[in-house]
């Protein structure tokens, strides 16, 4: 193994040490004790994903609005939402983590 894969590594130990993962984790396990509820925020974010990736921007807005009325119940349900917080917190993590990276190489 060479000095960049350690570095890596070490890297993802020291991220899963903080706070913002450790969230996510935890109200990982705390949801997925409900399985029903895991299995409705499961699809819920596969076809949110799934909505995402296969929508216009024009026509993207309108289905988001649905979308977000016709799943409204999961953010009802208090550890699917602080799940959901936690999981968008660690995603926005590793965006600014990915930018960061993606700056100090002046990769265009």
């Amino acid at each position: 193994m060479d000095g960049f894969d350690k570095t890596t590594e070490s890297f993802i130990k020291e991220l899963k040490k903080t706070k913002t993962y450790r969230q996510y984790k935890d109200k990982l396990a705390a949801l997925k004790k409900d399985e029903e509820m895991w299995a409705k925020v499961s699809e819920y974010r596969n076809k949110r994903m799934e909505l995402q990736n296969n929508s216009s921007q024009d026509e993207l807005y309108d289905k988001a609005d649905w979308f977000e009325r016709e799943y409204a119940y999961i953010y009802e349900n208090k550890q699917a939402k602080e799940f959901l917080e936690a999981e968008i917190a660690l995603c926005r993590l590793v965006q600014d983590i990915s930018y960061k990276l993606v700056q100090s190489l002046e990769f265009e």
